[in-house]
């Protein structure tokens, strides 16, 4: 093989590894920033703006996790690199997902001026923040540097199945598409 062969393999391969950490991030940020919004929203007294934001955010979250319990843990799993702190996060990411999920069907059920809409959406943010850091902190970093992760196809798997959930969350996730855009600026 040539060296220019070699060197455009590593460079299309990091380049994969960016695209799914910044896949990652990037919905991460984006549900962070959307639980920062709902507190200055909630403290306005903009009900409805909160309660579309959250239901918008509780889209992004499912679809996120779902991209991350179908391709992005098994990659972690069968990464030899990875060691049983790497795993128990991979563990505690997936019952964090699983009370996430608890936490979104109760809300999905409540309008904002529910005494309880608020508290929830608290304690939910407080499960995501604790997820992107162990995500960003502690896996990201140790998974990154594999050499035995196949990153165009896990680039590949998450960009085809992202398109897919996108396609069936469009309406959720769309949301107020005036709050969308806000949010998106705000990035």
């Amino acid at each position: 093989m040539s060296h220019a062969f070699l060197q455009g393999g590593v460079r299309a391969d990091v380049q994969a590894r960016d695209e799914v950490v910044t896949l990652l991030m990037d919905d991460h940020q984006q549900a962070l920033l959307a639980f920062r919004h709902f507190e200055r929203m909630q403290s306005a007294g903009e009900l409805a703006a909160c309660e579309a934001l959250i239901r918008r955010t509780c889209a992004l979250l499912t679809l996120h996790a779902t991209l991350e319990e179908e391709l992005f843990y098994p990659a972690v799993r069968r990464c030899p690199e990875i060691g049983a702190a790497e795993r128990r996060l991979v563990h505690e990411a997936e019952v964090e997902h699983l009370v996430v999920r608890i936490l979104m069907s109760q809300l999905r059920r409540m309008e904002a001026d529910d005494p309880q809409f608020g508290p929830l959406v608290g304690v939910l943010g407080r499960y995501v923040a604790h997820h992107v850091k162990d995500v960003e902190q502690g896996l990201l970093p140790r998974l990154s540097h594999s050499a035995s992760v196949d990153w165009r196809q896990l680039s590949n798997s998450l960009r085809r199945r992202r398109s897919e959930l996108e396609s069936q969350w469009r309406d959720e996730l769309q949301g107020d598409a005036a709050l969308a855009t806000a949010l998106r600026k705000e990035r």
